[in-house]
């Protein structure tokens, strides 16, 4: 579910795919242009951040790119976004003034996501999916991690593709477990999966992170890593301190009500996908039988035609109308039809003139 940021082709680690036309423009992190969404089989677009984004400090006229997307579905809350409120887990346990911000041994990764849609799945249902390399690595590191005599716990700093800021710090909680497969993510390409706990959930833009720097990574701003780009014990303490300490006035809680809507949306849609694809197959099914049952009548009705066929199509050539008796007595096919065989009399005529049964 992570990607490579900045320009950088993830293809490896990250969650990305090419664009068709982006031979010449820049890819975002989810293989999209900067500024603008992919849209998704259903129909509707990745978001980097949901309706909490018009309420945010912009300059005069700029609209964050997630309202600017072409196509969005509007972010005016329904009665069923109001609804979907009551959903909204409990503030209370997340952004805990005793959330320990130092640790002697810890792990730290940066989680990509494709859209702030999976970020929602993954705070209500307390769990995430990376693509097959991420989950690897993630797999080995929790590993390590536990046989840790002193503990070491294993920290996820979620961002989303192009939202300019972070959205909070999970932690993995379990090892990956690579047959399980959730449906309810964005797309339906990421396999295994694994238990996490949300602990920090606010925005904290990338102004307030950009100066950490990460010596395993060319020396590159922390908020220009690549999904589970893994950073070092010192880097991830500083962040936990940012994160901790920063006063957020949103957060994608704030848009759950928006994201529970668009679940059930999605949810909707691939039902409706899934049951005209069935149709459809059943149909094509039906067309095959029947061009199968056609197709056995048309040999059957082939294979019967020959017998009638030799003794009505093959023209006869009558001996009193078509041969013609040549001067040394052997018979000549006049008009006859090219390739017809002539049928003579039963008595062969001779050049003697006598008859001579056969």
């Amino acid at each position: 579910m992570g990607f490579g940021s900045h320009g950088y082709d993830s293809r490896t680690s990250g969650r990305t795919w090419l664009a068709v036309d982006s031979k010449y423009k820049p890819r975002g992190r989810n293989g999209g242009y900067y500024g603008y969404g992919n849209e998704n089989m259903d129909g509707l677009n990745e978001l980097n951040r949901g309706p909490r984004a018009k309420s945010s400090k912009n300059q005069k006229g700029f609209v964050p790119n997630a309202l600017a997307i072409k196509g969005q579905v509007p972010t005016n809350l329904n009665n069923d976004e109001e609804k979907d409120k009551t959903s909204v887990p409990d503030r209370e346990q997340y952004n805990k003034a005793d959330f320990p911000e130092d640790y002697t041994d810890a792990k730290f990764f940066i989680i990509k996501s494709y859209s702030e849609d999976d970020v929602h799945k993954s705070i209500k249902y307390n769990v995430w999916a990376s693509t097959p390399n991420g989950n690897k690595k993630l797999h080995a590191a929790y590993q390590e991690a536990q046989e840790k005599s002193g503990g070491c716990p294993v920290f996820l700093l979620f961002s989303v593709n192009t939202s300019g800021q972070f959205v909070g710090l999970a932690e993995m909680l379990g090892p990956v477990d690579f047959n399980k497969n959730l449906e309810y993510w964005q797309q339906d390409k990421w396999n295994g999966c694994f238990p996490v706990k949300w602990h920090i959930v606010k925005d904290v833009p990338n102004s307030l992170l950009k100066h950490i720097t990460l010596e395993n990574n060319e020396n590159k701003p922390v908020t220009n890593s690549r999904d589970t780009q893994e950073v070092k014990l010192e880097p991830g303490l500083k962040m936990i301190k940012i994160f901790k300490e920063h006063l957020s006035k949103t957060c994608i809680l704030d848009d759950f009500g928006f994201y529970e809507s668009r679940q059930k949306t999605i949810q909707e849609k691939k039902a409706k996908q899934q049951q005209f694809q069935k149709q459809v197959w059943e149909g094509k099914a039906i067309d095959e039988k029947k061009e199968v049952a056609n197709g056995q009548l048309k040999t059957q009705n082939s294979s019967e035609v020959p017998s009638d066929l030799t003794k009505e199509s093959i023209p006869a050539v009558h001996a009193s109308e078509e041969v013609k008796l040549a001067e040394n007595g052997l018979i000549a096919a006049g008009d006859a039809p090219k390739g017809a065989k002539p049928v003579v009399s039963e008595k062969r005529v001779v050049a003697n003139g006598v008859a001579n049964g056969c």
